[in-house]
């Protein structure tokens, strides 16, 4: 049974990443973006992604990239979930469709300082006091200048950071950050949480 179609505008694909392996601990800096600026509707492809769960809860994706530019007519989309829902015992609960603009994807284009992996990161929790909605995106990887020395701490009044959040309010309208706190594979580990 599908519940409801999701159209995502966009979905960036962006690898930051660095070739040169040299500057290691607190002066490392950001990666190096290789994705196509993000200014115009033409993109270098377009995705398809269903979202299923099976019986006891667990959660699935399946994504197809769709070469070319030309957006994908709805009932092809249709056609597509309404063949994966029958021959699945899994739920189609949510179809996303979204543009990719999308670089090389290359590890030597990445820093590798303190917190390089992918795995670490900072939690922003976000809340829509209307709605009682709420967002979590996650900084992965985040460089040295907007964590509290060697501490595992967030520094949110770093330039870097600040732009950040400055973007998110622009994009979660009606929402305002709570709270950041940094974890490695979204556990906590007892590392205090920031309050915004």
């Amino acid at each position: 049974m599908i519940f409801a179609y999701h159209f995502d505008i966009i979905h960036f694909r962006v690898y930051a990443v660095r070739s040169d392996k040299q500057h290691l601990g607190e002066n490392a800096m950001a990666g190096t973006r290789t994705a196509p600026s993000v200014t115009t509707i033409a993109t270098t492809q377009w995705g398809i992604t269903l979202h299923l769960v099976d019986a006891s809860g667990d959660n699935y994706t399946d994504f197809i990239a769709l070469l070319g530019t030309d957006v994908p007519a709805l009932t092809e989309i249709e056609a597509h979930v309404a063949a994966y829902q029958a021959a699945t015992q899994a739920s189609v609960y949510k179809v996303t469709m979204s543009q990719i603009w999308e670089g090389e994807e290359d590890p030597d284009n990445a820093e590798v300082g303190q917190r390089n992996s992918v795995k670490d990161g900072v939690n922003l929790l976000w809340k829509n006091p209307a709605t009682m909605g709420s967002e979590s995106p996650r900084l992965v990887a985040p460089i040295a200048t907007v964590m509290q020395g060697n501490q595992d701490i967030p520094l949110l009044t770093a330039a870097e950071f600040t732009a950040l959040i400055g973007t998110y309010q622009v994009l979660l309208t009606g929402f305002s950050l709570i709270s950041a706190q940094f974890t490695e594979r979204r556990e906590r580990k007892n590392n205090p949480r920031i309050k915004a």
